[in-house]
């Protein structure tokens, strides 16, 4: 388990300089004249090359080992955070975010199906959870560091931290590499020479959605998606004019959302096969009424309890999501079928931060966070009960 601690402390600092880097981007574009449109242009960008551009590198791991994958992603995102700390323009800046992102479509399934391939024998859900909680710890803290970083250097330094993160990664995932079991280091054999280019593109996609265990899982959460995420779009308009918060309690309150996360990326660790299809639509249950109840009850208290709930539901979610997506392919499948849920996953959220600001508009904020979990339960709950009113027939 030493090497899939290693991997855990990484990816903990990587999520951590990420988003410390994030929001030092965020708040120097914010001090530009017309900063909303850069913040607004990265965002897009990000999401647009998670969607669309990612998945067109999804068939390099028909042909490349998951770790050598993960050293070209981690050197090439050291020459580009380094060329974006030496020219930190608003072109460089957004330029150099949307290829990150694109390689972070790669770099995320390599690492999961790299300590995947390090986990013991029915250990899967633990280390995946010990990632997930690093993952999370680092969000929580890096807007923080980002933030004081910024008051006492430069978005400059923020970067080179990042590059130094990176560099980190790079030599722990090297030492990892070097006591790995070798199944995991052979590079993938050419593939078929029938199989076009498009056919490599969606064959995950494919399988994902003709096993029964899969679709199902997907087709429980997909439309849910698109609803959670319009409170993604309210949460600072319901924070600043519905409850009349300043901007540092609208902080603390956002905050309570990611604690959530993080203690339900450990419960993730107790998931298995038998029951991730079930925890997976009661967390999109318990979600969808942690978004609606502050909606109906205006209040700071009640809004942070159940944005802690709603992070612990959420994160319950994603470890159920992975854990089906993972036992519904071969083992040469999993890393595309880790990155098709993800572009399948930010497919709808995309489609939800589209609706989500006209919305937010002519509803209202609160309203919006009602419209937001109503939609949620009933689109996770509604695929469920069908399928279960099936089986009786």
């Amino acid at each position: 388990m030493a090497a899939v601690y290693s991997l855990a402390a990484t990816y903990f600092l990587s999520a951590l300089c990420g988003s410390m880097t994030g929001l030092t981007v965020a708040l120097y574009f914010a001090s530009l004249d017309s900063g909303e449109l850069f913040v607004s242009a990265i965002m897009v960008a990000g999401m647009t090359a998670q969607v669309f551009v990612a998945p067109l590198l999804a068939p390099l791991f028909d042909r490349y080992s998951a770790y050598r994958i993960s050293f070209v992603t981690l050197c090439i995102e050291i020459v580009v955070l380094s060329l974006m700390a030496a020219l930190p323009t608003p072109l460089v800046l957004i330029a150099g975010g949307l290829v990150n992102t694109c390689l972070a479509g790669l770099s995320g399934p390599a690492f999961f199906t790299i300590i995947d391939a390090q986990a013991p024998e029915g250990a899967q859900a633990k280390v995946f959870s010990l990632l997930d909680t690093g993952r999370f710890a680092g969000r929580f803290l890096g807007p923080v560091m980002g933030g004081l970083l910024l008051d006492l250097a430069n978005i400059r330094v923020a970067l080179l931290f990042e590059v130094v993160a990176s560099v980190i990664c790079l030599l722990v995932l090297a030492l990892v590499y070097r006591s790995a079991d070798r199944g995991a280091l052979v590079e993938r054999s050419a593939p078929p020479t029938s199989m076009t280019f498009l056919q490599k593109v969606i064959e995950a996609p494919k399988m994902l959605l003709t096993t029964p265990s899969s679709r199902q899982a997907l087709t429980s959460i997909w439309a849910a998606i698109i609803f959670t995420s319009i409170f993604g779009v309210a949460q600072v308009f319901f924070a600043t004019q519905t409850l009349e918060l300043s901007g540092a309690m609208y902080a603390i309150l956002s905050q309570a959302f990611i604690v959530g996360r993080i203690v339900g990326a450990r419960l993730g660790g107790r998931l298995n096969a038998d029951n991730a299809l079930r925890c997976l639509v009661g967390g999109g249950v318990v979600l969808g009424l942690s978004v609606g109840l502050p909606g109906v009850f205006p209040s700071v208290v009640l809004a942070m309890a159940c944005f802690f709930v709603g992070g612990v539901a959420n994160s319950v979610q994603v470890a159920a999501l992975r854990l089906v997506v993972i036992g519904a392919v071969p083992e040469q499948i999993k890393p595309k079928a880790l990155s098709a849920m993800g572009a399948i996953n930010n497919s709808a959220m995309l489609i939800g931060y589209v609706i989500g600001a006209p919305v937010v508009g002519l509803t209202g904020p609160a309203t919006a966070f009602i419209i937001s979990g109503f939609g949620t339960v009933v689109l996770t709950l509604g695929p469920a009960l069908v399928r279960a009113a099936r089986r009786r027939t």
